[in-house]
């Protein structure tokens, strides 16, 4: 049952293929385009398709998700062998974060922010050991 559930969905080929090996694309090219039925399968096609598209799209949006929290936490291993405290381990993060996720709109603000709290760490750090 789990191996039902992991197989993909089919691509639009082997849904147009499938629906060949039917006799479906047959019947429906000797239809009239504007057809009642003809545009009926391609509104079920159409909507069909955005929901793959969107499965796909949270698929894919959980997988990066999930890797982007295992950098995360391997650097916060690395920071704390490195001797950071927490508030700095805090600025770390929040400065990690502007600059894995990238944002059109708000990159250069973003990198700008990351720099700050950078340079925000290291004065702490070095005020610490001094």
């Amino acid at each position: 049952m789990e191996q039902q559930q992991q197989q993909s969905t089919p691509n639009r080929r082997q849904r147009r293929a499938m629906m060949k090996a039917q006799g479906i694309l047959k019947a429906l090219s000797k239809m009239p385009y504007f057809g009642e039925v003809r545009s009926k399968v391609r509104q079920e096609n159409i909507a069909y398709g955005k929901k793959i598209h969107a499965e796909n799209t949270k698929r894919n949006e959980e997988l990066n998700a999930t890797r982007l929290e295992a950098i995360l936490d391997d650097l916060k291993a690395q920071w704390t062998e490195q001797g950071y405290n927490k508030e700095e381990m805090t600025k770390l993060e929040e400065a990690w974060a502007c600059r894995a996720i990238k944002d059109k709109e708000t990159y250069r603000e973003d990198k700008k922010r990351a720099k700050q709290l950078l340079a925000e760490v290291k004065a702490s750090r070095e005020a610490r050991n001094k």
